[in-house]
């Protein structure tokens, strides 16, 4: 008895369903044709972007060319008394510019991160690895901010 009320009411919510939705999903307000025409700069940084970029590929919608150029620095702020580097300070500067039949943009993106030194050197690559994926975020989603300015 217990068993056929569990089931039906499983098939009831199945069934209706609760319009769920996922967070980062494409809305229609964020339906753009970008191609990126130049890059140069930083390797990772730039290939993670251009990846984000790939998303918004669609013929039928209005065309935005981005070109870009990236920096990235690792500098030492500080250093111990045997010479060894205690904190460093990570710097990118990406420059972008956005072009569409009736307008041409400028605008750079400037972000600086400090961090400390490990003393395994295989989870500080993998920190800074993760630090550039941020990097490459922050910049995708000020690109699709300035392009719906724009719009």
């Amino acid at each position: 008895m217990i068993k056929k009320i569990f089931f039906k009411l499983f098939l009831i919510i199945l069934l209706t369903n609760c319009d769920y939705t996922p967070i980062y999903s494409v809305n229609d307000e964020d339906r753009f044709n970008i191609e990126v025409t130049n890059f140069e700069g930083d390797r990772e940084i730039n290939s993670k972007i251009i990846s984000k970029l790939r998303v918004h590929k669609n013929e039928s919608l209005e065309l935005y060319q981005i070109s870009f150029n990236t920096s990235y620095s690792k500098n030492i702020i500080s250093k111990n008394l045997e010479g060894k580097a205690e904190e460093y300070q990570l710097d990118a500067m990406t420059s972008y510019i956005i072009i569409n039949e009736n307008f041409k943009k400028n605008f750079s993106v400037t972000e600086s991160f400090k961090m400390k030194n490990f003393e395994d050197d295989f989870e500080e690559k993998n920190y800074e690895e993760r630090i550039k994926e941020n990097i490459a975020d922050l910049n995708y989603q000020k690109i699709i901010l300035q392009i719906k300015k724009i719009k």
